[in-house]
């Protein structure tokens, strides 16, 4: 979905339905063969590409399997044969990703949180009531799409961007200062730019016939259709609302223009074209003031000046006024890197790139970077001072990528500056530690090379971080809020990037000599200089420091960390960020300089332990490899956290048990079979923990980047591990097999790995028993299609096999309840069934022969670790064996007033031979009151009398 206000993408929308000559067809392989190319070898045809504009497209299209949880092989094998075809016909892209948190734009992102937020709930009502895939027109983008999309297009050597300051702004500027041919999205602000050319994102199809199809917009069409000069555009972009005036702010122009034009108002062709005319009239566009008093009927409504600003910044993207605003951003910094000349590492930081992490090889980043990509020596350089070499962490580097600024509208500002978010307490929030300038400029370089989490340059900056809305349902009563939590590692993210362990570890030294001077009268005793790097030898937490790792104020000389998260919940959509205090990661961690750049074998180890820590996975077994291989480390850290965080109350055996199949599985490294794969039905169960899953990786390689890249990553792909499809029918699977051996189709091998890889995830893990899920109150959560494992929740007890035998409306049992008598003595009963959806009874913790709900408090959770039988095969015994339902009795003793002391003699002689002769005359029937999983205790003479 295009980022972009309601009334610039009306004009999007009118630009292709009204306007016939303005939206043409064309084919951008005959394009390339056609531009004529003056040097032998030189690309005929560069386009840059809007990644915000055609998610859908990059990811191959629309797949109806993307509520899966994502299609990645499938992806990388569409986007190779992309890649392919433009390199057969000479043709170039280069791909632009939002990395930026635009402040101005906050609404707009909002905005458009909430109408995905809107699709998740149809999406999982549609699924709570059919079980099929959604229609497109709920299509949200899967988890982790950006971040896989940055690595497929890595991974194939097309040159990866991300935007800094502007995103806008920065891809148009990319395109006039490297020579592109055009740009390739779907936003209206791109019209008003004016680019070389224009081609539709939206409709970019690579047909099976070896033709790349899309449409081109004519903007000389468009003035015609709108009988307006293009050098009006700007004016009319600024009137027909954008985020710096909005359709709130231009209300009242609309509907006075609109009843001079009699037009409707609700229409937004009839209000383009209004405004349009009320620009075709104006005498003159060069005076903004008077055309602001014009239209808002005054000359000092704060809205004029937001009208001039919004002008200004549509004209700095035009091809008439980019030459002078590209000359005023290279005056900044030929300026700035005058002043730096005083500087004894001012010469240095302007004149060398930046330090490559000690992690990666020094020739393996040059090479995978396209020529497309502008050198670091174009790019501003971090202020640097001579105090250590920091920089305040609160602000940006000094100018931009070329283009990038957009004069008044969007300089470089401080958080005061731009009028950001304030804490509940209505105060902004202090500025952060100072960030070593070297880290700073890496981390400024790898981000706009789109070689690191965007999240990273955004919290060293400015110490914010937007997370977008997920499919989740929050009514879910076993999965919690999926970005609230994985927080703690994110808080322990905070904690590395500034410092935490080495500023806390000062503090205390600090606070330790002044106690001593105060002591001795002036006399220190034993005191050392603290090193910049922590120590290595043992350390014991400061007392500042309270359970959750938090710092306290106890000891003033510790900086606050703390980090603005905008997070959707319930209770807050996106009003006001919740305002996140750093973490402690438990053990001395190096600073993060040392983290990105120490060579040493130590260093190297600690940059491993510091990722396993925060993701609770440092232990032993993790890091070997026969239990644990290199490509599936991401995915075994994440399932890690999962159980640990939630003390196994989330995932279950079995479902645990898919997810590591489907990672084994040959299938998943084969996008034909994937691809011809059916599902018979999508759970929303498997939808959700498939989003958990994603996040958590998504998460996983946020630490990755913040601990200096300890894991390569070409392991860090998600394809290696993941499928969509291939997870939900490994968790399909389970309601129908015993065990593992089933699963995994009894391959000895394949059985072998997935239980070393299940024994180093729960590895030194203490799962408590878990209570039964209580039952769903909300209507969408309907119980008549769902498998059985999803209805009994988390609590690892087996429910009955569906009693049901031959077509689906067959019941099999009595609809009452039923007691099981020995020698006259009642030793069990059963509740009756109360017509529970499809036969299956009332949802619970365990049920009867007639599905009823039964007590839970006799029957031992299963052993996590150990042989445990999944559910039975569907409710269908083996014909000539014993039934497979698991049916939960419970034993009753019958009062001494109920039964006569005759009774209970000739039971306490015959109890027992009575008990096994009907166990054995009910298997002889096929019918078996006990199950394997529940344990019954033998019932013989003497208990029956009591």
């Amino acid at each position: 979905m295009p980022s972009g206000t309601m009334g610039l993408q009306s004009l999007q929308q009118l630009i292709e339905s009204q306007f016939a000559g303005a939206c043409v067809s064309v084919d951008l392989l005959r394009i390339a063969s056609s531009v004529a190319s003056p040097y032998q070898g030189r690309v005929a045809l560069s386009l840059v590409v809007d990644a915000e504009c055609c998610l859908d497209r990059l990811y191959g299209g629309y797949v109806s399997d993307w509520i899966c949880g994502g299609q990645w092989n499938r992806m990388l094998q569409f986007l190779a044969s992309l890649v392919q075809t433009l390199h057969a016909h000479n043709l170039h892209l280069a791909v632009f990703f939002n990395g930026s948190l635009e402040p101005p734009r906050m609404h707009e992102w909002v905005r458009n949180q909430l109408a995905a937020r809107s699709n998740i709930y149809q999406v999982l009502r549609h699924l709570h009531t059919k079980g099929t895939p959604p229609p497109k027109v709920w299509w949200v983008p899967p988890s982790t799409l950006r971040t896989a999309l940055r690595l497929a297009l890595r991974h194939l050597k097309i040159a990866v961007l991300s935007s800094v300051d502007d995103h806008h702004q920065e891809v148009i500027g990319f395109c006039r200062d490297n020579h592109f041919h055009g740009i390739l999205a779907e936003d209206a602000e791109y019209a008003i730019f004016d680019p070389p050319r224009y081609f539709s994102s939206k409709q970019l199809k690579l047909t099976y016939k070896g033709s790349l199809e899309t449409k081109e917009f004519i903007l000389d069409e468009v003035a015609k259709g709108l009988n307006l000069n293009p050098n009006r555009f700007c004016v009319l972009a600024a009137l027909l609302g954008n985020f710096l005036l909005t359709d709130a702010d231009l209300r009242e122009f609309h509907k006075r223009i609109c009843e001079e034009n009699q037009t409707p108002l609700n229409q937004p062709e009839g209000v383009i074209r209004a405004v349009a005319s009320f620009v075709r009239e104006l005498p003159s566009i060069d005076n903004l003031e008077s055309v602001g008093a014009k239209v808002f009927n005054s000359t000092t409504d704060g809205r004029v000046n937001r009208f001039k600003q919004a002008v200004n910044y549509f004209l700095n993207g035009t091809r008439e006024q980019y030459g002078r605003h590209k000359n005023a951003t290279l005056l900044r910094q030929h300026n700035h890197h005058n002043e730096g000349k005083n500087h004894k590492h001012g010469i240095a930081a302007h004149e060398t790139k930046a330090r490559k992490l000690a992690s990666e090889a020094a020739d393996e980043e040059q090479n995978e970077i396209p020529d497309a990509v502008p050198s670091s020596s174009d790019q501003p350089q971090e202020e640097v001072v001579e105090n250590g070499g920091y920089v305040n962490g609160g602000s940006q580097p000094h100018g931009s990528s070329s283009g990038s600024s957009s004069g008044a509208t969007s300089p470089h500002r401080d958080r005061e500056a731009w009028g950001g978010p304030k804490s509940a307490e209505g105060q902004y929030q202090p500025s952060l530690p100072p960030v070593a300038a070297e880290v700073l400029r890496t981390a400024y370089e790898r981000h706009r090379r789109g070689l690191m989490s965007p999240y990273m340059y955004q919290l060293l900056t400015q110490g914010e971080i937007r997370l977008p809305v997920v499919l989740e349902d929050q009514c879910h009563r076993e999965v919690p809020n999926i970005q609230l939590f994985y927080r703690p590692v994110r808080q322990m993210v905070y904690a590395i990037l500034f410092n935490l362990h080495h500023h806390t570890f000062l503090a205390e030294k600090q606070r330790e000599q002044q106690t001593d001077k105060s002591e001795t009268n002036g006399v220190t005793n034993g005191s050392s200089t603290p090193s910049n790097s922590a120590s290595t030898g043992s350390y014991v937490p400061p007392q500042s420091l309270n359970g959750s790792g938090t710092a306290t104020q106890s000891n003033p000389l510790i900086p606050e960390i703390k980090i603005r998260e905008w997070v959707w919940t319930a209770a807050n959509p996106y009003r006001h960020p919740e305002i996140v205090v750093a973490a402690a990661v438990g053990w001395p961690v190096p600073t993060v300089h040392r983290l990105w750049f120490g060579t040493s074998m130590d260093d190297k180890k600690r940059r491993l332990r510091a990722f396993l820590s925060c993701l609770h996975a440092d232990t032993a077994l993790m890091l070997n490899p026969d239990y644990v291989p290199q490509h599936l480390l991401i995915l075994a850290c994440v399932l890690r956290y999962i159980m640990a965080a939630s003390q196994g109350t989330i995932l279950q055996k079995q479902e645990l048990d898919a997810l590591i199949v489907q990672a084994f599985a040959m299938e998943i490294t084969n996008p034909n079979y994937l691809q011809d794969l059916q599902l018979t039905k999508v759970s929303a169960r498997g939808v959700q923990l498939a989003t958990l899953v994603m996040e958590g990786v998504e998460t996983a390689l946020l630490v990755n980047d913040a601990c200096g890249s300890p894991v390569p990553w070409p392991v860090c792909c998600p394809w290696l591990f993941f499928d969509g499809k291939l997870f939900h029918t490994k968790l399909s699977r389970t309601q129908t097999v015993r065990d593992l051996h089933e699963l995994c189709e009894h391959r000895g091998d394949l059985i072998m790995k997935v239980e070393k890889l299940r024994k180093a995830i729960l590895d030194g893990l203490v799962l408590t028993p878990l209570p039964p899920r209580p039952p769903a109150l909300a209507p969408m959560h309907d119980p008549a299609w769902a498998p059985r494992d999803f209805l009994a929740g988390p609590f690892n007890v087996n429910l009955p096999s569906g009693l049901k035998r031959g077509g689906q409306g067959q019941r099999r049992g009595v609809a009452r309840g039923g007691q099981l008598e020995v020698a006259g003595v009642v030793v069990s009963s059963w509740v009756p069934n109360y017509g529970g959806p499809r036969g299956r009874g009332h949802m619970g913790s365990a049920s009867g022969r007639g599905g009823g709900m039964m007590p839970a408090q006799n029957m031992a959770p299963p052993q996590r670790n150990g042989h445990v039988h999944y559910s039975t095969r569907g409710g269908r015994a083996a014909r000539g064996g014993r039934r497979g339902g698991h049916q939960a009795t419970q034993r009753k003793q019958n009062n001494a007033t109920s039964t006569n002391t005759a009774t209970a003699n000739a039971s306490q002689s015959n109890g027992k031979a009575s008990v096994n002769s009907n166990e054995s005359c009910d298997s002889n029937r096929g019918v078996k009151l006990l199950t394997h999983e529940t344990i019954q205790p033998e019932v013989n003479g003497e208990e029956v009398a009591k």
